[in-house]
């Protein structure tokens, strides 16, 4: 399994628009794209800061999700939230307690 992790500043009192977006715009697109597992959008409220956690099953579908333009197109669309350019890690998820 592997995880792609964006985070991001948000401007000040955009917390729950950003939110809002993510989980009825982006979280159903999500549901759409081979190998998806689930995701997560947290956000911490004292710094403005949003972590934007998705889960794949393959690193190839990881990558599809990329290159096919989905992801550029969640950062542009939600571009009038972000206070400052997004920050992509990548993991291997070695575990998971669900």
């Amino acid at each position: 399994m592997f995880a792609r992790v964006i985070q991001v500043p948000l401007k000040t009192g955009t917390i729950a628009d950003a939110t809002a977006y993510f989980q009825n715009s982006v979280g159903p697109a999500l549901k759409e794209l081979d190998g998806f597992i689930n995701s997560r959008f947290l956000t911490n409220t004292e710094t403005n800061k949003c972590l934007m956690v998705t889960l794949w099953v393959s690193e190839e579908a990881r990558i599809n999700a990329e290159t096919n333009g989905f992801l550029q197109g969640v950062l542009k669309n939600m571009g009038d939230y972000f206070a400052g350019p997004p920050t992509i890690d990548y993991y291997e998820v070695g575990v998971q307690v669900v």
